[in-house]
């Protein structure tokens, strides 16, 4: 004789942790960018008159022109990236063409992608108004903006482009004084593009319910031939997404050259690194005015173009944070320089040192030293990353 035991089912307690399986978009590259394209719009004779005829009249003048663009919709949801949402609303985006596969080099290694060609329309109205407000005449008209793109664009995924902002502006000049009236007008178009790389995928992920369910329902096992595993597109984690930074920084300094500086004169600064903990439009601008007139003068501007991500570094300090991070840049008369960074954001006071380096020769052409911050100040702070999240062990 046995004893006869029931099966007990345990329900977990509400609103707890689990192993959830979802269907959702993954992101497989996520790009923004800013296209401006130049387009020179010609005036009929018929609508010269007209614009003549109101210059003639004193109570009419100034003429304004003004640039209608399509309004677009808010950056989210994300899910307004489809562009057939769009076609109707006088703009659109669209691939050109087929993707090709291309080799590119990121933070020092070579990585497989993608490039595509994307092509962005928006229609365009040029106004000339009185200073009533009354039309005088317009021109009709659409821009067009080709851009090539380097995305992470694996078989089985799909683009996705929009515009996100659109707007342009007359680079001579929004006003009509007196005849005669110009033939034509120059009109600067911009793009502001999002520009996504999805594809459908099932995720495990930790996940709670409101009110989960007993999982009580029992069937027997039917044995069936085994299907092909289901592989989604791999992800390319050298192109997207980038790493986190682990701090920030931001501020305005100014300051003596320092020690075993190159030069001796008065250095300043404007950063803003990984704003939103991202190296994605970072900026870093440096300026250095000579003092020694004795050699010639010998001041310099200088700005970052780019940024390393593997350069990027933060350690503690006695009081405070410390950032290095390296890059490339230019100066304000076009040579091409390497630059070293350090902030520091201390109790005790804030410090920068900036090098400038020949990226042929790899020699220190410029070097501050540490320059101790007179005017402003420096901000450094601690991003908080995935690596920072402690997760409560199961029992």
């Amino acid at each position: 004789m046995g004893n006869s035991h029931k099966h007990r089912h345990i329900p977990k307690a509400a609103n707890s942790l689990q192993d959830e399986c979802i269907r959702v978009p993954k992101v497989y590259d996520w790009v923004t960018d800013t296209l401006t394209v130049t387009k020179n719009l010609m005036f009929t004779r018929e609508q010269l008159e007209e614009i003549e005829c109101a210059l003639e009249d004193p109570s009419r003048r100034p003429l304004r022109i003004v640039c209608q663009t399509p309004k677009t919709p808010p950056l989210f949801p994300l899910t307004n990236s489809d562009p057939k949402l769009c076609e109707e609303k006088g703009f659109y985006c669209e691939q050109v063409g087929e993707k090709r596969n291309v080799t590119v080099p990121i933070n020092g290694e070579f990585v497989e992608a993608q490039l595509v060609d994307l092509i962005f329309t928006t229609d365009v109205c040029l106004e000339v108004i009185d200073r009533h407000g009354n039309i005088v005449t317009k021109i009709h008209t659409d821009v067009c903006a080709l851009e090539s793109f380097v995305l992470c664009y694996p078989d089985g995924t799909d683009l996705l482009c929009r515009v996100s902002k659109i707007f342009c502006r007359m680079s001579c000049g929004s006003l009509l004084l007196n005849c005669p009236a110009p033939s034509s007008i120059k009109v600067e178009v911009t793009f502001c593009v999002d520009v996504q790389v999805e594809a459908e995928v099932k995720l495990e992920v930790l996940a709670k319910f409101c009110s989960p369910r007993n999982n009580d329902i029992e069937a027997e096992e039917v044995e069936m031939n085994k299907c092909p595993p289901v592989e989604f597109p791999k992800q390319c984690p050298d192109i997207f997404p980038r790493p986190n930074c682990e701090c920030s920084a931001c501020g305005e300094a100014s300051g003596r050259t320092g020690r075993d500086c190159t030069e001796e004169g008065e250095a300043g600064i404007f950063v803003d690194i990984c704003p939103n903990c991202s190296l994605v439009d970072s900026s870093f601008e440096f300026t250095f005015e000579d003092k020694d007139t004795s050699d010639g003068l010998k001041n310099l501007n200088f700005h970052a173009t780019s940024f390393d991500q593997d350069s990027l570094e933060c350690r503690e300090c006695e009081g405070g944070l410390k950032l290095i991070v390296s890059g490339e840049g230019r100066t304000s008369r076009g040579h091409h320089l390497d630059f070293n960074l350090a902030l520091v954001d201390s109790s005790f006071g804030d410090q920068f040192q900036v090098q400038l380096i020949d990226e042929r020769t790899g020699e220190i052409v410029f070097d501050t030293g540490i320059v101790d911050v007179a005017e402003g100040d420096l901000e450094v702070e601690d991003c908080v990353t995935f690596k920072d999240l402690k997760f409560k062990k199961p029992v």
